[in-house]
């Protein structure tokens, strides 16, 4: 019964850690859609494409290694003896 309500009390602290981190990525996300919203990124990339291309390329590079460092993390958590 100890053990029950102690993976119990995990759980429920992984899902406040969870639910504080989607608040998070979601703040981030409307943050940068509001970007997009102000910006006319069509004529913009007309104008200026090498501006834009380096912009979006360095973003998504950014965003790979956030993926990258994610999915890390993840394999971690989920395979404890792959650090040793």
């Amino acid at each position: 019964m100890a053990a029950m309500k102690e993976s119990y009390e995990k759980q429920g602290q992984a899902l406040m850690n969870m639910s504080r981190k989607n608040a998070e990525i979601e703040a981030e996300k409307a943050e940068y859609l509001a970007i997009f919203a102000r910006h006319n990124l069509d004529m913009l990339a007309i104008k200026k494409p090498g501006l834009i291309e380096n912009r979006f390329r360095n973003a998504s590079d950014a965003v790979m290694e956030g993926l990258e460092d994610d999915t890390e993390a993840l394999y971690n958590l989920s395979n404890p003896d792959a650090n040793d």
